[in-house]
Parts: C-alpha cells; structure tokens; sequence
C-alpha cells in the first residue's frame, strides 16, 4: 500500500535497522600459540640489536615488527579499525622493544576486547542523553574502548582516510624578496635611521 509516495511494505527506517554500530574483530579467533609462533619468528636473537640494548634476544622483540606481524596473522592486509586496536593494546608507542610478557597481557586483552567490542554509540533518544548530562551521569565502560572508532560510516570512509601529507616546511627567513632586500634584524632593517 502506498500512500504519496511512502509504502510501508519495507522497513520503517532502513538506514537505522541496517547501520552497523560495533565493529567484528578477528583477535579472538585465534590461539595463544599462533600469536606465539609468530612472535618466535620476530626474535631479535643474537643481533647486534639485542647486544646494544643489552636484552636476551631470546624473549625480545622490536615494536617496530607489530605492522608486520598483524599481517602474518590475519594472512591479509589488515583493515584500519584492526590496526588501530593493535597498536593500542600492544602500547606502541612505549618502547623500541617488546618484551614475551607484554607481548602476551596484551594478546589477553586484545582476545577480551575484540569477543566483545562495545558499541561508540550509547543512547539512542536525545532526552535520555540530555537527563545523564544534567546529572552528570558518565558512561559505564572505558572511553577509549570506543571512542578511537569511528561511530558512523562517513567517519570510517570520508575525506581523511589516508593519512595526510606532511606539511611543507615553510620558508626560511632570508629565502622572501623582503627579507633579502631590507634584512632579518633591526640593525640591518633600520640601519640607515641607526648609524
């Protein structure tokens, strides 16, 4: 049935029923022993590394390995929301070097989170979220389980997708017509009134 242009043969609000709020992630499927194996396989060894840093190169490894060992993991290029929880679990930017006990806690708590990711978005009507900020009510789990995702698609395939281009540098003082022609100090720009 039709009625000017609307039928209710379909879902009310198909865009709401099929969005997706949680991402899946594959950290859970996998064994302890196949993130060991791949661990072993990034051993620093006897390496002038491990000899320099003054570590076993038995139990180390470099953080700079993790990129590549997540892709020996999913057998795939890993997807953005993958890598960003990677890195995050694993603390990369804590150390040049990574121990087989951190290396594990943060195996732990990657398999916890990825069986059960929580969802970025928590309410769903603008009144209950209006009466939790006048009291002040905080949300019940970590923020930063969810809030380094993104919450909707236009975030997660948008404008900044790729990461950006650096910035060029900018000029350097003497490269300009003005500074060439009048000077960089006081004494060279206002010499003539000084003298």
């Amino acid at each position: 049935m039709a009625f000017f242009g609307l039928t209710t043969l379909g879902p009310n609000d198909p865009i709401k029923e099929n969005s997706k709020n949680v991402q899946t992630y594959p950290f859970h499927e996998l064994s302890m022993e196949v993130y060991m194996s791949v661990f072993n396989k990034y051993l620093l060894g006897d390496s002038q590394i491990a000899r320099t840093l003054e570590v076993d190169g038995e139990n180390y490894i470099l953080r700079a390995a993790l990129g590549d060992m997540l892709r020996e993991l999913l057998g795939r290029q890993p997807r953005k929301y993958e890598l960003e929880a990677w890195f995050t679990f694993h603390d990369f930017d804590r150390d040049a070097i990574m121990s087989r006990e951190q290396y594990a806690e943060g195996i732990d708590m990657l398999q916890n989170f990825s069986s059960n990711p929580k969802a970025p978005k928590q309410y769903t009507s603008y009144d209950q979220l209006r009466k939790d900020w006048l009291r002040h009510t905080r949300v019940g789990y970590n923020l930063q389980e969810t809030c380094s995702r993104p919450s909707t698609l236009a975030q997660e395939i948008g404008w900044h997708t790729m990461k950006p281009a650096p910035r060029p540098q900018g000029f350097p003082s003497r490269s300009t017509d003005v500074t060439q022609t009048e000077g960089t100090t006081a004494k060279t720009y206002y010499g003539h009134f000084l003298a």
